[in-house]
This record gives structure tokens, C-alpha cells and sequence, in this order.
């Protein structure tokens, strides 16, 4: 795909008709088969019933949340909209013990994912397994790349916490996030929603559900949006005259010729447009037969990450090495501004190329000034210049003069179709098959400078295909419900990656094929009306087929396979104390299946990572009190991570023979390595060697959710979690080992919210207000060798959002007036250090959005 490719125009989907139902709360244990379509929104905070109950098929069946034995959060639309949860990146505001983060300019549509400590990470490598099993109407989604879904026209969302690996597979040892889409009722039923705020914010959105004939029913919905990004591509020679230093931009041209005449202004980050579009058909022959069938389409065509930088060092343009071993470098003569620091040998080369063409080097001058209170401008343009390269320190074909889109996009297709089958009055068939194909690009100019000194770009396109057949019915007078089936999986994906860092480019072409098979079964037995026994097994095997393309570097064109083949198990016990309060306990293994290292220094290194196994046991009561006006469910969790897979950097003797390369702990530079090679024939030759490692861990914790409707129109909410991570590794500066003070992830969340419904005359009003808050992060590059540096170190902040929604009378017209990040601070998700400059992921500023809608 060519860097100059047009932007896919998007067209789309909407936020689903909501169809509230009241479900009488804590039925007995006995669970109901899945025979129809997923449960619609039911969201119902002020009823005079009290809080209402949500129906999840996390254990296969359809059950009510506070009779599932698992920590378990369900969030209907209504709840996610109100709380200004609109894709996965943003779901850990409201879940406890849930990390998420958008993703950096490396990884676009990847969003940084952590339950429990058990974290998946920001990578998008194919050659990565999933830590937490993603889904769309029960289809799998095998990679991470692409997992940034939106939630349009969903009914509700369910996060299981914990292990999933029986339930979900292999791939879901920190847990499993569930996204359900409106299923057709063929009642005539709909809305359109049009959306305008702030930074020119416009969207369109909604859904239609007919009856075709008297079985069968079709939803289609769709959704479009638009807006411009909250932060601003600047042309850096414009600014540095704007500003009165115009000595910092040396000779180097304008970006555009007349950008002076739009303020210094060439483009802006995190907006962008995007569009989903479904259709759903339900057909039901019979009572006892249901298919569904729906195909769902996204296009994107998004703004760059919105990413700044925070410090520069003032670089020196020229380096003579003083102690290779080290990695010291001075500059001599000192060739750039006074006081510049020297760098590493890499660093100058691109240093020297820059000063030699314009009269430059980096510095504190390519950190934009401060606008709207906070950064959020760069001076990047996803270009290089055309450099002088005389002096040498590159390698041949070095290139320089080149430039990328400044945008990403991404296409999403599902395809699926479900069929429930009541084979007898005990017996039940379902089968669930999919087609998934995503693709995406996007360009990374990681030191946020206009000269382009690390620019890198992606192509992404996976194709996937997934099937599941299970049986589920009952036996002994219902006291026993049992589930049986089988999963398949087969992903086939292309990874092309262009990489310039500093002074090394490559060109690759990384090819992956995912290949799962599982079979499961799971049990409930019913000891007595209130007490249950459960428990369930899982069989997986499992591959992952690796080539690696890449001329400048390392070439791996003969397959390389990661495989597994493991059991998983399950058991739980729980036990209503009354109708109105459920105790249980469980114990889960937890696994996920061995990766393969793809940056490889020789084509040796393209080795398996190590697998992860852990088990977890878990307690845990929910209840609800005062008919139904209060419910606290509470949970504690130990996890014994038995095997965590952790990077381990240390040497390859390239002069050692065979085809097995042998990892040592050593420094490429330093005189042991050069000793441990000797024992080799040839002269002796260290090379950096990252292999990952299985190590010992333990994570603690504990969460709550509580909700109350104390009188008629008021909801107050408040969820939070604890964990804490502990390494077995208790020596210093060796893998795995964590050094006080750094964090796999926040040890606490919290969101609280509290809303009351007015009614009046000319309709019902409803002030709203969510606090949102996460405690200290840390980013340190090492975390095993020292505390983390302050540099890298985001404090625990909070972020406030505001809503007042009108109701009509008759229940047909709303309109809702948000404000978001209402004390508009800046805030930042992650921070980035590398030999260049450190830089940030920013998070938006304050804004405002009207919503109006009309159900009909």
C-alpha cells in the first residue's frame, strides 16, 4: 500500500434502540439456555422495583449478572453512553481492576490493556497472542491489532474479570470483554440521532427494525461522524519566525509555502471521521429454531495520534567514540549549539546529517508552546527531509526526501450467523460462524521533530475465520445443566513495516497464521435450591506460523512454529444465603499460548517466547438490600502466576555453530561477552539477543461495585479495584525483576456518578455528574535496575465529566447536553523515552456535545 494512498471515505451505524425490561431479580440458581437472541438494553435506574437486573451468557447459558459465580461487570448502553464510554479504550473507566489506554502512534488500533496486573500490552505483532479475549456477538477477535472497537448500536458490554481460559479460551488468561449488538425485534421500532459540539463535531446516527414476514426480522442501523482534532500540526520554520527565534530553524524551508496564513497551522491531531453500518436478519421457523445472520462494516479515516514531545536534549552534530564498551561518545569538535550534549554514535550521525543541510540539531526549540492551557500541538510531519548525508554512519540506500500521509485509516468487516436449536425440551444446539477481515495504516514520527528522525510506518491486514458448535441441556429433574462443545480458528495476516530509526532502515514483511482448535465442556450441578457446585475443562491446541521478509536486516523465510497443546480447568462453588444474597468461590487456571520473538538480530533468534500459566482463586458476594435499593457486590482475588513471560536482553555468539542460537546474559559491549564467544571457534562475536523468559508472580487484590437508588429518580454508582503486583524475581537488575516504585500497571481505579431524575410538566430533567480516577503510573524503560525516573512517572489524577438530559413526556424526544474533562486538565496517558526526545500520549481537553434524539 502506497504512502500516498487516498483516505477511504466513512459511511456508517448508530446508538442502539434501547428496550428496557425488568427481569425478577434473584432467581434460583438454575439457568436459562441461550434459545434466542441477546437480551436488549436494560438499563432501568428509577424504577419503583429498584435496581434492575442484566442477562450474560458469560457461562454459555443466559443468566442473571447476580446470579453468575464470576466477577462480572454488565453496562448497557444507556450506562456506557452516560458515563462517555464510546470504544474498549476508554471501558476501564467504569470497570474495577481495568486498564485501558488508546494506543501510541505505534501501535493505532491497538489499545494498552490490563486486568488484575495481568497485562496484553500495547504490541500489535501478529506473532503476539491476546492476553484478554475480545468478542462481537460471539465472535473472537485473534489479534490485538484492530481490538480499538467502537461500541455502536451495542445493547450491553460484559467484562469478566479473571481467567477465562475454559470459558474463553486460551488467549483470555487476564479475562474476556464481550461486546453484544442490538438483535432484531421486528417491531417497527427506531430512532435517528443527530450529535453536534465542540472542534466542529457533527454525527448522524439510526436504526430501523422491520418485520419482513411474520418469522422473519431485519435491523439495520448505521452511523457517521466527523470532527476536527484538539491538537495542531505546526510548520516549525513558520513558528520559529511567529515567535521572533527565527536562528533555531537554520535554513530549513517552510513545511507549506503560505502557512503563515493559517497561523503556522498545516494540519491537526485526533480527529477525524468514521462510520459503521449493519444489518442484522432474524429468522425463526419455528418456536424452536432461531438464525441469526448479521454483517457489520467500519471504515475510519482518522487524524494522527495525538501525540507531543516533552524534552529535547541539546544534541552535538559530530561523536568520537571514547569507550565502546559503555556506549560513551564526546563530541569532537563539539559541532552544533553551545552547551549541546554529546550522544551515542547512531544519534550524531542523523545530527551531523541535519546540521550539514539546514545548520541545526535538536533542542528545547522543537517543543511547542503551550496553547488552550496544556501541549498539544507538534512539529511533526511524518516527512523527512532531504539530508546531507556526508560524513557517513548510515547504511547503503539510507533514505532521505520522503513523506507519508499525515492520517491513518482502518476498514473492519464481520460476517456471522448464530443458529439455536431446541433440539428436544432438554437439549439445545448452537452454532456460531464468522469471517472477520480488518486492515489498517498508519505512520509513526516518533521523535516529533520536522527533521524526521525516527519515522516508521505500518500496514496491517489480517483475515480470520471462526466456528463453534455446543450442545447444552439438562438432566436429573434440571439439577444438572451441562455444556458441551468445540471452537476452530484460523487467522492469516500480513504485517509490512517501513522503519527509520536514527540511522538504521528496514523494510519487512512479517507473514502470521493463527491456528486454534479447542474442545470444552461445563457443569452446574444443584446440590440444593441454594447451593451449586460448577466446574469445566478445556482442551486447546494451538500454533502460530511466523516468516519474516526483511533484506536489511534478518530474513526468516522457512516457517518458524510456536505451538501448545494444554488443558485448562475450573471450579466454583456458590451459595444464596437468602433469595437476596449470593456467596461464592472459585479456582481457574489461566494460560496463554508461547509468541515468537520477530525483532531478531540473526535469523536464529526467531524463537518461541515463553508461555504463561497461572492459576487464580477468587471469593466473592453479591447482594442486594432494601428491596432492592442498594447493591454492593464485593470480590477478592489471589493470583499465582506461575510462568509470566518477561524480556530477557542479553548476547547471541554469532560463532557458534548449529542452528539453535544460545542465549547468554551478557552485554553486547563489554569484555565478558567477548569471553563467553571465545569458547566458539572464529574470532569471537557477541550480538544483542532478546529472548523472553517464564518468571514467577503473585498479584493481590480486591474490588467493589456498588449501586444505589435510595429514593425515586436517584443513582448513584461507585466501582473501584485494588491489585498488587509482586515478582518473584527478588534479585536486582535481572529480568522480571521490579524495582520498588514501578508499576505493570495503576494499582487502583475508581469512577463514582450520581445522577437524579427531575419530572415536570414539559418533561423530565437529569443532572449527571462522573469522577473518573487512577492512581500513580510508571513508564521507566527499566524498571529492574532503578526507581522510576520522575520524567516517567504520570501522578494519580482525576477527570470529571458533566450531563443535563431532557426527556418528552411521551418518552419520544431527548436531548442531552454533555461536557466532558469538565475542569479541562491536561492529562497524559503514557510517556515514551528514547534517544531523541521523550514524548506523550495527551488526552482530549475539555468538550461539549449536544445529542438529540427521537425514538419512534
Amino acid at each position: 500500500m502506497s504512502a500516498g494512498k487516498g483516505r477511504r471515505l466513512l459511511a456508517g451505524s448508530c446508538l442502539a434502540a434501547l428496550a428496557a425490561f425488568a427481569q425478577p431479580a434473584f432467581a434460583q440458581n438454575a439457568a436459562t439456555p441461550q434459545t434466542g437472541a441477546a437480551p436488549q438494553d436494560s438499563a432501568a435506574t428509577t424504577d419503583d422495583q429498584g435496581i434492575t437486573d442484566i442477562v450474560v451468557t458469560a457461562r454459555y447459558v443466559s443468566e442473571n449478572v447476580q446470579d453468575t459465580p464470576i466477577a462480572i461487570t454488565a453496562q448497557t448502553s444507556t450506562q456506557l453512553q452516560a458515563a462517555n464510554v464510546t470504544q474498549l479504550s476508554t471501558l476501564g473507566a467504569v470497570v474495577p481492576n481495568l486498564f485501558t489506554m488508546p494506543g501510541d502512534s505505534q501501535s493505532a488500533g491497538t489499545p494498552v490493556i490490563g486486568m488484575r496486573g495481568v497485562t496484553q500490552g500495547s504490541t500489535s505483532s501478529l506473532a503476539v497472542p491476546p492476553a484478554l479475549a475480545i468478542y462481537t456477538d460471539d465472535i473472537y477477535h485473534s489479534t490485538t491489532a484492530g481490538s480499538e472497537l467502537d461500541f455502536t448500536d451495542i445493547d450491553h458490554i460484559e467484562v469478566n474479570r479473571g481467567p477465562q481460559s475454559t470459558l474463553s479460551g486460551n488467549a483470555s488468561i487476564a479475562g474476556s470483554i464481550k461486546l453484544y449488538t442490538v438483535d432484531p425485534k421486528g417491531d417497527g421500532s427506531g430512532y435517528l440521532q443527530v450529535v453536534g459540539g465542540s472542534y466542529k463535531k457533527l454525527g448522524i446516527s439510526g436504526a430501523l427494525d422491520l418485520g419482513l414476514t411474520s418469522n422473519l426480522s431485519m435491523r439495520v442501523s448505521g452511523n457517521f461522524e466527523r470532527q476536527d482534532g484538539y491538537g495542531n500540526r505546526l510548520d516549525f520554520s513558520c513558528m520559529m519566525d511567529k515567535l521572533g527565534t527565527p536562528q533555531y530553524k537554520g535554513t530549513l524551508p517552510y513545511f507549506q509555502p503560505d502557512s503563515r496564513n493559517r497561523d503556522c497551522i498545516i494540519g491537526h491531531l485526533g480527529g477525524g471521521t468514521k462510520a459503521v453500518g449493519q444489518v442484522k436478519l432474524l429468522w425463526k421457523p419455528t418456536d424452536k429454531i432461531s438464525w441469526l445472520v448479521t454483517a457489520r462494516h467500519r471504515e475510519e479515516d482518522l487524524e494522527e495520534t495525538p501525540e507531543v514531545a516533552l524534552f529535547y536534549q541539546t544534541a552535538c552534530a559530530a561523536a568520537t567514540t571514547v569507550n565502546p564498551s559503555q556506549g560513551i561518545f564526546i563530541a569532537t569538535p563539539a559541532i552544533g549549539p553551545a552547551g549541546c550534549t554529546p550522544s551515542t554514535a547512531s544519534a550524531a550521525a542523523v545530527h551531523r546529517a541535519a546540521y550539514n543541510t539546514f545548520g541545526i540539531t535538536s533542542g528545547s526549540w522543537f517543543i511547542t508552546p503551550q496553547r488552550n492551557g496544556g501541549i498539544y500541538d507538534t512539529y511533526a510531519t511524518n516527512c523527512r527531509p532531504l539530508l546531507n548525508l556526508q560524513g557517513g554512519g548510515f547504511p547503503a540506500g539510507y533514505p532521505t526526501g520522503y513523506c507519508y500521509d499525515q492520517g491513518k485509516t482502518a476498514h473492519h468487516t464481520l460476517l456471522s450467523s448464530k443458529l439455536n436449536w431446541e433440539l428436544t425440551d432438554d437439549i439445545n444446539l448452537t452454532w456460531i460462524g464468522g469471517y472477520t477481515n480488518y486492515g489498517n495504516e498508519f505512520t509513526q514520527n516518533g521523535d516529533q521533530s520536522p527533521l524526521g528522525y525516527v519515522v516508521t510506518h505500518f500496514v496491517n491486514t489480517d483475515k480470520q475465520y471462526s466456528s463453534e458448535a455446543r450442545l447444552d441441556g439438562k438432566l436429573f429433574d434440571g439439577k444438572l445443566q451441562w455444556v458441551v462443545g468445540g471452537f476452530w480458528l484460523k487467522m492469516n495476516g500480513y504485517q509490512k513495516t517501513h522503519v527509520d530509526f536514527v540511522n538504521i532502515f528496514q523494510n519487512s514483511i512479517i507473514h502470521g497464521i493463527n491456528n486454534s482448535k479447542s474442545a470444552f465442556f461445563h457443569l452446574d450441578y444443584n446440590l440444593t435450591d441454594r447451593w451449586r457446585v460448577s466446574g469445566g475443562a478445556r482442551y486447546t491446541d494451538s500454533e502460530i506460523i511466523i516468516t519474516i521478509d526483511n533484506p536489511q536486516a534478518v530474513s526468516v523465510l522457512v516457517p518458524v512454529t510456536s505451538s501448545t497443546k494444554r488443558p485448562d480447568w475450573l471450579i466454583s462453588t456458590d451459595y444464596k444465603i437468602t433469595d437476596d444474597i449470593m456467596a461464592y468461590a472459585s479456582a481457574a487456571s489461566g494460560s496463554r499460548p508461547p509468541g515468537l520473538t520477530t525483532i531478531t538480530g540473526t535469523p536464529r533468534q526467531l524463537q518461541a517466547t515463553s508461555d504463561e500459566d497461572l492459576i487464580s482463586y477468587e471469593a466473592g458476594i453479591k447482594a442486594d438490600w432494601f428491596d432492592r435499593k442498594l447493591r454492593t457486590n464485593l470480590t477478592a482475588f489471589y493470583i499465582d502466576y506461575r510462568k509470566l513471560s518477561t524480556a530477557a536482553t542479553g548476547i547471541e555468539c554469532r560463532n557458534q555453530p548449529g542452528a539453535v542460537a544460545t542465549w547468554f546474559s551478557a552485554n553486547q559491549n563489554s569484555p565478558e561477552a567477548i569471553t563467553i564467544c571465545s569458547q566458539f571457534p572464529g574470532a569471537p562475536s557477541p550480538i544483542t539477543f532478546t529472548q523472553n523468559v517464564g518468571i514467577p508472580a503473585k498479584v493481590r487484590g480486591f474490588e467493589w461495585d456498588i449501586t444505589a437508588n435510595p429514593v425515586q429518580g436517584l443513582r448513584i454508582d461507585w466501582t473501584g479495584g485494588y491489585n498488587s503486583y509482586q515478582s518473584g524475581v527478588k534479585t536486582p537488575n535481572t529480568p522480571g525483576y521490579l524495582w520498588p516504585g514501578n508499576y505493570r500497571q495503576p494499582q487502583w481505579n475508581q469512577h463514582a456518578d450520581i445522577s437524579y431524575e427531575i419530572e415536570s410538566p414539559i418533561g423530565s430533567f437529569t443532572p449527571r455528574l462522573d469522577w473518573t480516577w487512577q492512581s500513580l503510573q510508571t513508564y521507566d524503560t527499566t524498571p529492574q535496575a532503578h526507581a522510576p525516573a520522575a520524567k516517567l512517572t504520570i501522578p494519580a489524577y482525576s477527570l470529571f465529566n458533566a450531563q443535563i438530559a431532557y426527556r418528552a413526556p411521551d418518552r419520544g424526544w431527548t436531548a442531552t447536553l454533555a461536557v466532558t474533562n469538565l475542569a479541562n486538565k491536561w492529562y497524559h496517558y503514557q510517556v515514551m523515552s528514547g534517544v531523541i526526545n521523550d514524548q506523550t500520549r495527551v488526552g482530549e481537553p475539555r468538550e461539549w456535545t449536544l445529542t438529540i434524539r427521537k425514538n419512534f
